[in-house]
């Protein structure tokens, strides 16, 4: 289901203090599964695609093809990058320049392969960028300039959701901007009272959101009217504090959710929630150097996490929803890294995460293959 994750934020910050893989030494190795398990199948320098240091912002899966990355220098200018399997391992490839991109931007891909990042520019505020495959390029103000913003895609791609926190505007607000037309179509404040960190459609039409009140996670149900459906679902109701981290919905949604639990962040949760209830909880550890991004697989049975902490190594888990048990662990780093985004590949041919490893040298923007 398409949709953006508000998780490379978490990964900037992390980036800004530590000392991460470099230069030209990041390149594909090849490493055999047993028994058919997933495996990493290479890594690839993102920075190289574009000749020059950048920050990772955003990573969005396409309908039927390779994710692209959304990549900024932190002033004028910003990059699509496309991922894609190849020959030796992952390539990238730059297929767009665009203005610069602040920390908040986020990427989506409409289901007619039409690029839409939306982000705070420094002079016009928020705004929605769309370029379609033919090149033309539309820009739609929203007049606004939040100080945190979430959003997700209809299925149909024609409709954007995004729920702002204002420094002047309290509650926080939810949008509903029709994007062939370029007007806001419906706006309603966030309820409960909180910061919405990430937000996705529902099959029945509604909007699921995670929301960050008063120090607990919560999940939120909105209908197609952006009104609030049952009572908000506290994620981690034993945690003395918790922090909500992404979200994805299945086909039959069920919400499945990431949370951060206590000050430090080490610990993390993989909840299920159905009809308004917790289902099921899974304890995750060595989470403090990873945005905890989820995917759920096509079919709706398992979920992906990629898990990064300075004192465990950085791996992409597999988790079955069913009974929380860790079906598979892929390596991603000799040791310890820090992770952001992940995104199918297609239809069934591997995932990219987002990060980089920790190694002594400079930044940089990896990619990471697994098949």
């Amino acid at each position: 289901m398409p949709r953006v994750r508000r998780t490379a934020a978490a990964l900037v910050a992390v980036l800004a203090t530590a000392a991460c893989t470099g230069g030209g030494e990041t390149g594909p190795t090849q490493r055999t599964g047993p028994d058919g398990a997933p495996a990493l199948l290479g890594t690839v320098d993102l920075d190289a695609a574009v000749d020059g240091a950048t920050r990772l912002r955003d990573l969005a899966a396409v309908p039927g093809g390779a994710p692209v990355a959304l990549l900024g220098d932190g002033d004028s200018r910003g990059w699509l990058v496309e991922v894609a399997p190849g020959e030796d391992g992952p390539a990238a490839m730059t297929v767009l320049e665009i203005p610069g991109v602040g920390a908040d931007a986020e990427l989506a891909v409409l289901p007619d392969g039409t690029y839409l990042v939306a982000g705070t520019s420094p002079t016009a505020g928020y705004q929605l960028l769309t370029v379609r495959p033919d090149g033309q390029a539309t820009i739609t103000g929203l007049g606004l300039r939040p100080d945190r913003a979430a959003t997700a895609l209809s299925p149909d791609g024609r409709m954007l959701y995004a729920a702002l926190a204002l420094a002047d505007v309290r509650p926080a607000q939810l949008y509903a901007v029709d994007l062939t037309a370029g007007v806001v179509h419906t706006t309603a404040p966030v309820v409960p009272d909180g910061t919405v960190t990430a937000l996705t459609t529902r099959p029945d039409g509604g909007l699921a959101a995670l929301v960050e009140a008063d120090g607990r996670a919560l999940l939120v149900r909105y209908d197609a009217d952006l009104r609030p459906v049952g009572e908000p679902v506290d994620l981690a109701p034993d945690a003395p504090v918790s922090s909500p981290a992404d979200l994805d919905v299945t086909a039959d949604g069920t919400a499945v959710a990431t949370v951060h639990v206590g000050d430090a962040r080490s610990r993390g949760r993989l909840v299920t929630v159905v009809d308004g209830e917790v289902r099921s909880s899974v304890e995750l550890d060595g989470t403090g150097d990873s945005a905890l991004d989820v995917v759920v697989s096509p079919d709706g049975r398992s979920a992906w996490v990629p898990l990064a902490d300075l004192s465990f190594p950085a791996e992409l888990v597999t988790l079955d929803l069913a009974s929380g048990e860790r079906i598979a662990a892929v390596p991603l780093c000799p040791g310890a890294g820090v992770l952001g985004d992940v995104a199918p590949v297609g239809e069934d041919a591997g995932l990219v995460v987002t990060g980089s490893c920790i190694d002594g040298d400079a930044p940089t923007a990896t990619a990471f293959l697994v098949g």
